[in-house]
């Protein structure tokens, strides 16, 4: 009598999750060079930025106009303009076509889904930013006194408006929908954020609590990075201050958006919705 063994099934090897979000956010970036609304989202802030020009550019601080500096806020549209429009479109569509559904049973950790996603708002956000900057050089040669300040802004404003923008999914029924109501968060932010009409125009008591919202933080530490001023409560007193005396008063502004992005993520975790919805 015979008997026959069965060798031992090897184990699957794990993929690491930095390793997996880098692999699904080259397919992230591939399906977002192909899709026609995300190069709206990409010439938005782009926009934006232009039309400052259109404003006076009477010196608030040493070399930098009112123009030059509402241009320098315009840097946060990106991560606005991207994180919100981009996500909401496109997770509502694929949580629709059960693309998201396939990719949860596949074992996928939801950490890695957004993640890729995220990544690649970081990517085009950065992109843009550097194209915002070359502009602001073409015209008046300034350059960020703090880069690192403008890279970490540009940063946590990419994370944070990228989690209002999966928020947003919940609220709606397909990706047309889902285009339509994230212009409304998107506008209202656009105009308080600096990038479009500058803090200084508005009332003392109304800038203090716009000062609140997602976007103004994020406009006025690239304004910091690139003045070196301390324009965090205003251009009135903004005193010129040392990289390290610079990080310090922006703390409060990188508190705002740290403060916001953990509820956004709380919120995300808590409301996302994974399955089609009902009619």
């Amino acid at each position: 009598m015979s008997t026959t063994t069965t060798a031992p099934a090897r184990p699957r090897p794990t993929i690491g999750w930095a390793r997996q979000v880098l692999r699904l956010s080259r397919t992230e970036f591939t399906l977002f060079v192909r899709y026609k609304t995300a190069w709206m989202f990409l010439a938005l802030p782009l926009f934006v930025s232009l039309m400052t020009l259109q404003l006076p550019n009477d010196e608030v601080v040493p070399g930098f106009g009112t123009s030059d500096l509402a241009m320098v806020a315009s840097i946060s549209t990106a991560g606005l303009i991207l994180g919100v429009g981009h996500p909401s479109n496109v997770f509502t569509a694929r949580r629709e076509s059960l693309v998201l559904k396939r990719l949860r049973v596949s074992g996928v950790p939801q950490t890695v889904i957004f993640g890729a996603t995220i990544a690649v708002v970081l990517l085009f956000s950065l992109i843009i930013t550097a194209l915002v900057a070359g502009v602001i050089f073409a015209l008046s040669e300034a350059l960020p006194r703090d880069p690192l300040m403008l890279l970490t802004a540009v940063l946590l404003s990419g994370v944070m408006f990228s989690l209002l923008g999966l928020l947003i999914t919940p609220l709606v029924r397909n990706a047309e929908a889902a285009q339509m109501a994230a212009m409304v968060p998107m506008t209202i932010l656009l105009f308080v954020g600096g990038g479009v009409i500058p803090l200084e125009f508005l009332p003392e008591t109304v800038r203090q609590v716009v000062g609140l919202l997602p976007s103004v933080p994020a406009g006025e530490m690239a304004q910091a990075a690139y003045t070196g001023h301390d324009v965090f409560g205003g251009f009135a007193d903004a005193e010129e201050k040392t990289l390290l005396g610079l990080w310090a008063a922006a703390l409060p502004s990188i508190g705002v958006m740290l403060a916001w992005t953990v509820v956004l993520g709380l919120l995300v975790r808590r409301y996302f919705q994974w399955d089609p919805r009902r009619p």
